[in-house]
């Protein structure tokens, strides 16, 4: 009978699937075949769709909800700017993430939580190379670890003598498409620990990437509510909206990193056991990977302005340069700093004059180095003022798998066919 279901014709159906059924289902010590008397499928799928809705938030456990409030400008000097909220972030407090990934029955015992320098020798040379493969041996998690040696304590704890360790917080971000037609999407942060190796997290069924957050977008009844207020929305529409979306993604980060347990443990360390020894521990936000329209966001720059980079000042007109030593001098000698000074002077137009957000008045203080008016979540004073611009991560996918190399590589197959079609043949031999 049950082969006879597999092979009924619908081709969706795998051996494999049929074992599941009968080992983890069929066979379950819970399953009683009394239950299934009167059984509707989609009746069933109806009432599991209910208890999701009654269940307050569709993401799991650990998850809340909450409306993000960005300030607008009114576009009219006699109206003073008005506070949106854009419904729909669900999100997990950063420090609720970390305590569940640190107690991971099957992960915190692979994790390695006192970094160290990696070298190998070379069959009979008496040389070592020193090697780079993880975040627990690179020199800013050593750094970091010699740094937590000497951080402040908590008043209350001031005799703690408990082993210091760094949590490397490496974090994600990526809008997807939830299906090839419509506009169904979701935005999630997702968070991993650098603190377990690159080739357990790559394991999709390890469980080492964890959810933090969905970005919520704005919505055509948010756009109203923008547009209704903004005395200038009717020639400053695109503008406007750009400006609303650097400023969510922002506000996102800010209810994420301004959460007092989380500030706490960020300048005193918590107490967590970890494989039956206690520590403290620090977390420490290592690497934060996007593609470049995320960065955009994140780096609080212009897409494609003047200085395309969200590392550095390097201006478009020399990209041409790039590779060149005398481009990697300038690299480091002009790596970008966030213009505080400059990005409050350009709100208080923007907020308070009625300013356009690209006039000249703004575009004097921010063009030059693609600044944009928007305060970035990650420079507060809690957290020593992380520097973007150092943990945004090259994208290995986005900017040379799927940029640099996907272009090279269908240069040379048309290269290759117009010379000789059976040379393409030859290539993929080798």
């Amino acid at each position: 009978m049950l082969c006879g279901w597999l092979n009924n014709g619908n081709t969706l159906k795998t051996p494999s699937e049929l074992n599941t059924l009968v080992h983890e289902v069929l066979r379950h010590p819970h399953f009683r075949f009394e239950d299934l008397k009167g059984f509707d499928a989609q009746i069933a799928n109806r009432r599991a769709d209910e208890a999701d809705k009654q269940a307050g938030t569709p993401f799991g456990t650990g998850f809340r909800e909450r409306a993000v409030t960005i300030d607008v400008p009114s576009g009219d000097k006699t109206v003073p700017p008005e506070r949106i909220e854009v419904p729909g972030l669900h999100y997990r407090r950063i420090m609720d993430v970390l305590r569940e990934a640190l107690q991971d029955p099957v992960l915190s015992p692979k994790y390695h939580l006192f970094p160290f320098r990696l070298f190998r020798r070379a069959g009979d040379s008496n040389e070592a190379s020193r090697i780079y493969s993880e975040i627990y041996n690179s020199d800013a998690m050593l750094e970091a670890h010699e740094d937590v040696q000497s951080a402040h304590l908590p008043p209350e704890e001031q005799e703690c003598k408990r082993p210091r360790i760094v949590s490397a917080l490496m974090a994600w971000s990526d809008s997807t498409h939830l299906a090839n037609f419509g506009n169904a999407h979701v935005w999630p942060i997702y968070l991993m620990l650098g603190n377990l190796s690159k080739y357990i997290r790559c394991q999709p069924t390890s469980g080492a990437c964890l959810h933090l957050a969905y970005i919520p977008s704005l919505s055509a009844e948010t756009k109203r509510k923008i547009a209704a207020f903004h005395a200038k929305w009717d020639t400053q529409q695109k503008q406007i909206l750009t400006h609303c979306k650097r400023e969510l993604m922002q506000a996102v980060w800010a209810i994420l990193l301004e959460d007092d347990e989380f500030l706490k443990a960020y300048r005193y360390g918590f107490v967590m056991e970890i494989n039956g020894t206690e520590y403290r521990v620090y977390p420490r936000l290592f690497t934060y990977s996007a593609d470049y329209p995320e960065k955009v966001l994140l780096a609080t720059i212009r897409d494609k302005g003047i200085c395309v980079c969200p590392r550095c000042l390097m201006p478009r007109d020399k990209l041409e340069c790039m590779g060149m030593v005398s481009d990697m001098k300038y690299r480091l000698t002009h790596a970008r700093t966030y213009l505080k000074w400059a990005v409050e002077r350009a709100r208080n137009l923007i907020y308070n004059m009625a300013t356009p957000i690209t006039g000249p008045a703004v575009e004097r203080l921010l063009k030059a180095t693609s600044s944009v008016p928007t305060k970035n979540a990650f420079k507060i004073d809690e957290l020593d003022n992380i520097d973007v611009s150092r943990f945004l991560v090259v994208d290995f996918m986005h900017e040379f798998e799927l940029g640099v190399w996907k272009a090279f590589f269908t240069h040379s197959i048309r290269l290759l066919y117009a010379i000789d079609s059976a040379l393409v043949k030859e290539l993929n031999k080798r």
